[in-house]
């Protein structure tokens, strides 16, 4: 199916993006991706990328980004962790905003199949009012919500294929390893740096599902190559409570260091109920959490 198409992923040299293009090299797309101040991340090293300098939020830039493409994946997104999502909410949920507008008026004008990749913390059914009446407003999943109505609305209107993953809990290999970013990862490097004690955001009790990102690749691909379009809930089966996870992560990084919890701190909904994953996902071979965190962890130390 991907054989001699001309992709185009913003976000592409990120995280997840990374990992896409990659995919999409080996199975013999042609791939381009957007810059914005030169840095190619994952990507520096990998051959047969296009790049185009410009800014995501400039509807020039991403109509002459889309010329001569056969498909679109939006990857592109401000994020961090739930604590600068509500303290930087206006900002964040608005440069969100501003990439779906241009990408969807760029899409307008050329037609092509969408992969706008959301995100479970988007509430279900799909409520603006739910997410913007909570008490404390997150402005990604804010965005994402926002987002996920704009490209809705002109996938309608402009008659294009819209395929919409609302994954759950990306980590692995690859993302950003600081205290502010993920929790999995946030963890990793607060286990390592912490002196007297692990610190563990919330209670402890939330119960999460966490999904390796090669599973997202895999999963993607799938959906795509059956033409699969609305919004699909990406989640594994298995899933663990933070005060579970955070003794894991210790254990690999820093054996019997004490956990310490912090009620203070926002850890979202106790315990998320999500929408089943499409069909042709059911028997789908997901990473185990086990093996997933120690090989984040391995590729963590040798990049270092």
């Amino acid at each position: 199916m991907f054989s001699g198409a001309h992709i185009v992923i913003t976000g592409g040299s990120g995280f997840i993006g990374s990992f896409l293009a990659e995919e999409l090299l080996r199975r013999g797309a042609t791939v381009r991706v957007p810059l914005h101040g030169g840095d190619k991340g994952f990507l520096k090293e990998t051959g047969g990328i296009e790049w185009m300098e410009g800014d995501l939020r400039d509807d020039a830039f991403c109509i002459s980004l889309l010329e001569g493409a056969h498909r679109l994946f939006h990857f592109a997104s401000r994020r961090k962790n739930v604590a600068v999502h509500r303290q930087r909410a206006g900002e964040i949920a608005a440069d969100n905003i501003r990439m779906s507008l241009a990408l969807a008026k760029a899409v307008s004008t050329h037609p092509v199949p969408v992969t706008f990749m959301s995100s479970a913390t988007v509430p279900e059914p799909l409520s603006l009012l739910s997410v913007s009446a909570a008490s404390e407003t997150d402005g990604y999943a804010l965005g994402k919500a926002a987002s996920e109505m704009v490209w809705i609305a002109a996938s309608r209107q402009y008659g294009f294929l819209l395929a919409i993953p609302r994954p759950v809990g990306i980590y692995g290999p690859r993302d950003t390893f600081s205290q502010e970013g993920n929790i999995i990862p946030s963890l990793m490097v607060k286990a390592e740096s912490a002196t007297d004690a692990l610190d563990v955001w919330g209670s402890g009790d939330a119960v999460r599902s966490f999904l390796f990102v090669e599973d997202v690749i895999r999963a993607l691909f799938i959906l795509a190559e059956a033409d699969v379009t609305g919004i699909q809930f990406i989640v594994p089966p298995e899933t663990v409570t933070v005060r579970a996870l955070a003794e894991r992560i210790r254990d690999l990084v820093r054996p019997g260091l004490p956990l310490r919890f912090d009620s203070a701190k926002p850890e979202g909904a106790l315990s998320p109920v999500f929408p089943p994953p499409h069909p042709l996902l059911q028997g789908f071979a997901w990473t185990p959490l086990a093996a997933g965190l120690q090989r984040t962890l391995d590729w963590w130390k040798g990049a270092r």
